[in-house]
């Protein structure tokens, strides 16, 4: 019974140390701030049941626009509407995000675009579809600063229409073209980029892609010179 009574006091009074520790251990755990707050320049992931918006000008995109919406910190997806010279662009791009720690995050982020005829921004040419996939290392910069680099594919096809004859024509930059073949290409991506968040929900970003054919660059591709970039500004909602 004695002994009984010393291990009885032992315990209660290990529980008794015990205790505070648990408590200060939730109390941590409870007010951490959650990784969308933290990463302040992110134009990819708003955070979670957030959307934003965002508007930007470049090459080959005189104008672009996007509406996102993140139902999770790491997913979000969003509409695009963009205007070349020539074409008029609608789609879609989702990304995932996998944080890596709590200032690098590998994402993936693949835009689809359709391009209702080839033939001017408003015309009655055969479609195109384009799909560009990438695979982003992203980073934390400060509180306020944001930068990636990554690389991916550009795959582009044509739906061609036949003349009367049983020819293929295609549309691209306004003119119409005969082909043999259907028209598609794959090239591959490299880029880069940047944001850094002038207010608390506003931010400036800036990208830049290179267009190249293995290792080399070719003089041009379906979507033009083999360079793209776009500036613009993006709100989260």
């Amino acid at each position: 019974m004695r002994l009984r009574s010393i291990v009885s006091r032992a315990l209660l009074a290990l529980s008794s140390l015990l205790r505070p520790s648990v408590a200060h251990a939730s109390s941590e755990t409870v007010t951490e701030a959650p990784a969308s707050e933290r990463w302040k320049a992110d134009p990819l992931l708003p955070g979670k049941k957030h959307g934003s918006m965002a508007v930007g000008a470049g090459v080959p995109f005189v104008a672009m626009g996007e509406v996102a919406y993140a139902p999770t910190d790491n997913f979000a997806i969003g509409g695009i509407v963009g205007a070349t010279p020539y074409v008029l662009g609608l789609g879609v791009r989702p990304r995932v995000g996998i944080p890596l720690n709590e200032r690098t995050r590998m994402s993936f982020v693949s835009t689809i675009l359709f391009y209702p005829t080839g033939e001017g921004l408003v015309g009655d040419g055969p479609p195109w579809f384009l799909a560009q996939p990438s695979l982003r290392i992203e980073r934390r910069i400060g509180e306020r600063g944001y930068v990636h680099a990554g690389a991916g594919l550009v795959a582009a096809v044509g739906v061609p229409s036949k003349t009367q004859n049983g020819e293929m024509v295609v549309t691209y930059g306004n003119k119409r073209f005969v082909s043999h073949e259907l028209p598609w290409g794959v090239w591959n991506t490299v880029g880069a980029g940047g944001a850094i968040a002038v207010f608390d929900k506003t931010l400036l970003f800036a990208d830049a892609m290179l267009v190249m054919k293995g290792v080399t660059v070719p003089s041009e591709w379906i979507g033009g010179p083999p360079v793209a970039f776009l500036l613009g500004v993006a709100r989260t909602l």
